[in-house]
């Protein structure tokens, strides 16, 4: 005697599969790029605290150099004797394992395919360096960049050379300033700190949503809406 047991038939087998094929495919690619944001954001509070660490030893030796005038000197941009570049070429010191680019090739320790505030929006999409400028890689990889060495900021990619190379995601803006006033230039620097959220396109966000700030300490208020270039 037969016993008959119940089964999918191949068409609802297929379907089945189908469905799930269309679910992942609508669900995988958003929790990838929360995991890729979490990621991001840890790494992003690391080399803050790294940054500040290494500001600290160098302040308690005296290596960091007074801003007074604002950090510019009178022989121009990226002759490499600007006080902030004195101050960034000081703190790599403070870094195991560090490989530094001071030398006119800034582009060996950073990706100038990103967006690095160079030019505008609506040029270059902010996107480019300079290659006079100092940049130098730490033990772990990640790269950091001065905008100019005569003024700020310091620009920080999460992930070294590996993409997006993007503000705002792998990409963060940080300066040297004094913790009571929070100004770019300060003759009293004791800490590097992160610049505002950015929420219009210019060429510190060419996508109009950067968290610089938010994203280290979880307010959404320090917030900057105008575009620096056509203010």
């Amino acid at each position: 005697m037969r016993v008959k047991k119940a089964a999918f038939t191949l068409a609802e087998t297929l379907i089945t599969l189908g469905i799930i094929g269309v679910v992942a495919a609508l669900t995988i690619p958003n929790l990838m790029a929360k995991i890729s944001e979490k990621r991001y954001q840890a790494s992003y509070r690391k080399a803050y605290s790294t940054l500040n660490q290494a500001l600290k030893s160098a302040l308690e030796d005296g290596a960091i150099v007074s801003t007074a005038d604002g950090g510019f000197v009178s022989t121009g941009a990226n002759t490499g004797k600007g006080l902030i570049g004195k101050n960034f070429r000081a703190l790599s010191a403070y870094f195991a394992g560090v490989t530094t680019c001071f030398e006119n090739n800034a582009k060996k320790c950073w990706e100038c395919n990103g967006e690095s505030g160079q030019g505008s929006v609506v040029t270059s999409n902010g996107k480019g360096c300079i290659n006079g400028s100092y940049a130098f890689i730490d033990a772990s990889g990640m790269s950091y960049y001065l905008y100019s060495n005569d003024e700020w900021p310091i620009l920080v990619d999460v992930n070294g050379f590996s993409g997006p190379n993007v503000l705002g995601k792998d990409r963060y803006v940080m300066y040297f300033t004094n913790s009571m006033n929070k100004k770019m230039y300060t003759d009293d620097i004791n800490v590097i700190y992160p610049w505002k959220d950015v929420t219009v396109k210019q060429r510190w966000c060419p996508s109009g949503n950067c968290p610089n700030t938010s994203r280290l300490f979880g307010n959404g208020g320090n917030t900057y809406d105008i575009d620096l270039d056509n203010k």
